[in-house]
């Protein structure tokens, strides 16, 4: 009777360590499956946010090229008022040397030297 009431324990000592395993499992299957949803939503979440880095990014870039564009075009548009200014200057200095020395060495056709 002794073995029999020792044998009840122990059946009864092994379905409590059977059912205490499998809780045991079932918590850590739990604990698995939380543990991947947090890191699809943190996945998920991280490639969200690259992307709208991404495109942040690539506005401020498209917005940086616009402006530099524009600023070309303004360069642009000085040089060739500046390139103009000077080749006016140049004209007006040269045509002015021109006029000093025809003054200066006296235009033969305004004496009335006629060869």
């Amino acid at each position: 009777m002794v073995e029999k009431d020792m044998d009840k324990t122990n059946d009864g000592a092994a379905e409590e360590l059977t059912e205490a395993v499998r809780d045991s499992y079932e918590a850590a299957m739990e604990g698995t499956a939380a543990v991947r949803e947090y890191n699809a939503r943190l996945a998920r979440s991280f490639f969200e946010g690259s992307i709208e880095a991404l495109e942040a990014q690539a506005e401020l870039n498209r917005h940086t090229v616009q402006s530099m564009a524009e600023l070309a075009r303004e360069h642009q548009e000085a040089f060739r008022e500046l390139s103009r200014r000077s080749l006016d200057a140049y004209d007006g200095f040269l045509a002015s040397v021109f006029s000093y020395y025809k003054e200066a060495l006296g235009d033969p056709e305004d004496t009335g030297d006629r060869r």
